[in-house]
């Protein structure tokens, strides 16, 4: 098993914009100034997407196993979204059944004295894809309702304090009208609810933000399979659904308020670490890699592991679990 983890860590203010890649990364900052404290360790794993088949069960329980086991083991676990295989474009007994096996699993592994939050993910949204689903919209579990029902939330977004810390969880997925497309961005209800969390907040308190799909990422650029890119192309172009079309806007309002140090996501299956404006981006791999047929391009099944400081710095390492993907 390989647990040589990989480290980002805040604090490259001049550079401008960092960038580590693949389950390889390097430092990219000195750690958290000498005698500062920590005050919670916390696990991101995200892109679970698990499923009976190719042992995505056993694949996450071992996970969640890995986690456990650490010598020094998490405080809290902030899910990433995409939880079960996909309930977007699946129907409703696949999708119970989906839905049922990533409950059980967390049940299992995880002890109740450890807290747990989720992030929506653009497959946890039951019908999404109506045709290929089977739906109508009239089921009592359909869209973002079998999510929010199955953790007892009100809200899709919301945000807590722990350790000294600011927790902020967003819904990155804006549906369009027509169809089961989607724009990742804040808008309408959630983009006031934001705001206000912001100001609301204390200046000396640090925040970390979560999103399934990322606010910034580099990694975009290598999302696709190499005979999809277009090396003729004269325009380098990222889809809309692949990361968040309104991060000009956040990046300004997170800056306007100055204690935004960390956001993290999902959704590509892909690590890396972009620090733009003195704010750290943190894309982190998925558990279930390329969906369970092994690593995404050089990037390994695997989850997130952050410490916060009291000073408002952080270390994040990318915990490679030895998950081998079955044939």
């Amino acid at each position: 098993m390989n647990d040589t983890p990989s480290f980002s860590r805040r604090g490259i203010i001049g550079l401008g914009l960092g960038l580590a890649a693949g389950a390889a990364a390097r430092p990219l900052a000195a750690a958290p100034s000498i005698g500062a404290k920590r005050v919670l360790r916390f696990a991101h794993p995200t892109d679970i997407h698990v499923q009976p088949e190719r042992k995505g069960a056993e694949g996450m329980a071992a996970c969640f196993k890995h986690m456990m086991a650490l010598d020094d083991k998490p405080a809290l676990i902030i899910t990433g979204g995409d939880l079960p295989m996909d309930t977007a474009s699946t129907p409703e007994e696949r999708s119970r059944l989906e839905w049922n096996l990533f409950t059980k699993v967390l049940r299992d592994e995880v002890p109740s004295s450890v807290p747990i939050h989720h992030t929506l993910g653009n497959h946890d949204i039951f019908g999404r894809d109506k045709k290929a689903s089977k739906t109508t919209g009239s089921e009592p579990n359909y869209g973002r309702r079998w999510f929010l029902e199955q953790f007892g939330y009100q809200r899709t977004w919301r945000s807590f304090d722990q350790a000294g810390w600011h927790f902020i969880i967003l819904d990155s997925i804006d549906l369009l009208p027509d169809g089961d497309e989607f724009v990742c961005r804040i808008t309408g209800e959630q983009l006031d609810w934001l705001k206000s969390d912001l100001t609301r907040t204390p200046k000396d308190t640090p925040i970390v933000v979560f999103s399934h799909a990322p606010i910034m990422s580099v990694a975009n650029y290598f999302d696709k399979d190499d005979e999809e890119w277009d090396t003729q192309s004269p325009d380098l172009k990222i889809a809309a659904k692949r990361m968040h079309v309104d991060c000009r806007d956040l990046d300004a309002l997170f800056r306007s308020h100055g204690n935004v140090k960390l956001c993290l996501s999902g959704h590509l299956h892909l690590l890396d670490t972009c620090v733009y404006n003195g704010i750290t981006y943190i894309c982190d791999g998925a558990v279930s890699g390329a969906k369970w047929k092994g690593s995404k391009r050089q990037t390994a099944e695997g989850y997130g592991l952050i410490d916060l400081y009291a000073d408002g710095t952080f270390q994040h390492q990318y915990m490679n679990y030895g998950w081998k993907a079955s044939k």
